[in-house]
């Protein structure tokens, strides 16, 4: 399996970690650990493979782009990957308060 599958791969696997998080009821403290140390594990692997596979594959690839569009284009991923992640996590923290509310 090659690096890009693996990182789509590690992308739907996280996506259905959310997605088990966001369903996980309000008291499921322990699910919610046990999900969010899977998330860490998960995105620290995939960050592992690009920074060891797939990043040196763009600089070899691309041989003119210059370290600074390199670390722009890791920077813009991580930034939406965060964003994508934080955006999720304040949805079910909105609904879990909600819920808590009513």
């Amino acid at each position: 399996m090659d690096a890009v599958t693996l990182l789509r791969n590690d992308h739907k696997t996280v996506e259905g970690l959310f997605k088990k998080f966001e369903k996980t009821g309000p008291n499921a403290h322990k699910t919610k650990q046990d999900l969010v140390e899977k998330i860490i594990e998960e995105l620290s692997i995939h960050a592992a493979i690009e920074e060891q596979v797939l990043y040196p594959a763009a600089r070899e690839a691309v041989p003119d782009a210059t370290d600074e569009v390199l670390e722009a284009l890791e920077s813009t991923h991580l930034t939406m990957w965060c964003s994508s992640s934080a955006s999720r996590t304040s949805s079910v923290a909105s609904g879990t308060a909600s819920r808590a509310a009513g």
